[in-house]
C-alpha cells in the first residue's frame, strides 16, 4: 500500500490529478517533483486532463490602448458562484513579457516602450497577443506552463505603405497546424490627391514557418478589424457586421481552407435586420456559433449543423431589461447561459427560473478582451511544433 499519493503508480497518480479544478491543479505543480513530472510533457496526463478539463473564463483588464500587465482567471466555478452567490476571485494567470522599445526611422520615434499587447483571442488552450501600434508585434503563450514563443514580424520594408486592419490566431480542425490571419490596407498616393485608392488584402503565416504569405480571397468587408466584433468556432473566425451601412451579416476565414465566406442572417429577421445591427453580439454556446439581439426581448439564435446543412435556431427568447449587446460565453449548464456586457458585467440567465443573476468586476475600471480558455497542458513547443520557447516567470 503507497504510503503518500507521490508513492501511487503513474497512471493512478495521473487519473487523479486530471479530476482537479485547474486552480488546484496548478498549485499541485508547485508541491513537488513527482507531481511537476506527471503533469509536464506527459501524452497520458495530457489526454485524461483535456478529456476531463472544463471551459474557464479569461479576463484581460484595462483599455484596448493601455491593457494591464497580467491576464486573470476567474478562480471560483462560475456554476456556484451564480447558483449559491459565492464570490468571484481572479487569480493572475499571465504575465505579459517586457520586449524591449524600437526606434522606427520612418515615424521618427520608439514605439513599444508601454508594451501594450492586448488578448486577441484563445485557441486550444494557448492565448495570442498583439501589439495595436506601429510595432505589431504579437506572440503566443500558454498560461498554464507560462510558456511563450514571439511570431515573425511583418517586413518592414514591403509594409511601408500597409496598414493592419487586424490579427487573428486559429488552428486547422485537429490542431495540427497553428496558423494567423492578418487583414491590412494598402494606400496609393494621398486621400487629398486625385487617384488615392485603399485596397483590403490577406495575409497568412504558418506558425514555425519563415515567412507571411499572401492569399488569393481578397477580404469580403473593409469593416474586419481590431475592434469589429468575432469569436473563433472549430478553426473558423467569425466576425459580426454590425457597423451602420453594412449590407452583410456574418463573415468568416477557414484557417484550413484560407477562404473567406458569408453566413446569411435567420430567415425571420426578414430585411429589417440591419437596423438592430447594432444591439448584436456574436459568441459560442455549446461549441457552436451563436448570436444574440437585444431589442424589445433578448433572443439567443444558435447555428447547427445537421449533416451538411446549417440552420439557425432561436434557443432563448428572455425578457431582458439589460441595455446594449450581451456576448454569449458559454452554457453552464442545461439550462444557465453564460454572458458578458462590455462594462464589467457578468450575467447568468436561468432558463428554467426565468432570472438573472449579475457579478459585477469589482475594482477594475474596464475589459479589453474575455476569452474562454480549454486548459492545455501540453508543451507549448509540442504544440506549435517550433524549436524553442520562452519561459516567463511572474513578478
Amino acid at each position: 500500500m503507497a504510503e503518500s499519493l507521490v508513492d501511487l503508480p503513474p497512471n493512478i497518480l495521473s487519473e487523479i490529478l486530471s479530476r482537479l479544478p485547474i486552480k488546484t491543479l496548478l498549485a499541485c505543480r508547485s508541491v513537488c517533483k513527482t507531481f511537476l513530472d506527471i503533469t509536464s510533457s506527459n501524452p497520458y496526463f495530457n489526454s485524461l486532463h483535456s478529456s476531463k478539463t472544463t471551459l474557464n473564463l479569461i479576463i484581460h483588464f484595462g483599455g484596448t490602448h493601455n491593457p494591464t500587465r497580467f491576464v486573470h482567471l476567474v478562480v471560483s466555478g462560475l456554476e456556484t458562484a451564480f447558483v449559491f452567490g459565492e464570490e468571484v476571485g481572479f487569480k493572475p494567470m499571465f504575465q505579459i513579457p517586457n520586449y524591449p522599445p524600437r526606434y522606427f526611422e520612418r515615424y521618427n520615434m520608439h514605439a513599444g516602450k508601454e508594451n501594450n499587447f492586448v488578448l486577441v483571442n484563445s485557441c486550444n488552450g494557448l492565448l495570442y497577443f498583439a501589439e495595436r501600434n506601429v510595432c505589431e508585434r504579437s506572440f503566443v503563450c500558454n498560461p498554464v506552463t507560462n510558456e511563450y514563443v514571439t511570431l515573425l514580424e511583418f517586413d518592414e520594408e514591403r509594409n511601408r505603405r500597409q496598414l493592419t486592419m487586424g490579427l487573428w490566431f486559429g488552428c486547422s480542425p485537429g490542431g495540427s497546424q497553428y496558423k494567423v490571419l492578418r487583414i491590412f490596407s494598402t494606400l496609393t498616393g494621398r486621400p487629398w490627391e486625385m487617384g488615392f485608392k485603399q485596397e483590403f488584402w490577406a495575409q497568412v503565416h504558418v506558425v514555425g514557418s519563415s515567412s507571411w504569405r499572401d492569399i488569393e480571397d481578397q477580404p469580403p468587408s473593409e469593416s474586419l478589424t481590431w475592434d469589429t466584433c468575432f469569436t473563433l468556432v472549430n478553426g473558423t473566425v467569425y466576425w459580426l457586421c454590425r457597423y451602420s451601412g453594412q449590407s452583410k451579416f456574418i463573415l468568416f476565414f477557414d484557417f484550413q481552407e484560407e477562404k473567406f465566406g458569408e453566413i446569411l442572417p435567420p430567415l425571420e429577421f426578414g430585411t429589417g435586420w440591419p437596423t438592430n445591427q447594432h444591439c448584436m453580439s456574436i459568441g459560442v454556446l455549446g461549441g457552436c456559433l451563436s448570436v444574440t439581439v437585444n431589442t424589445e426581448s433578448l433572443d439567443v439564435w444558435v447555428l447547427k449543423k445537421c449533416d451538411s446543412e446549417e440552420s439557425w435556431t432561436k434557443q432563448f427568447v428572455i425578457d431582458s431589461l439589460i441595455e446594449g449587446p450581451l456576448k454569449p460565453l458559454q452554457m453552464l449548464s442545461d439550462s444557465h447561459v453564460l454572458m458578458i456586457r462590455r462594462d464589467l458585467l457578468l450575467v447568468c440567465y436561468d432558463a428554467n427560473e426565468k432570472t438573472f443573476q449579475y457579478i459585477k468586476f469589482d475594482g477594475f475600471v474596464s475589459v479589453c478582451r474575455s476569452v474562454m480558455l480549454h486548459p492545455s497542458f501540453v508543451p507549448l513547443k509540442d504544440a506549435l511544433r517550433v524549436n524553442s520557447v520562452m519561459v516567463q516567470n511572474m513578478q
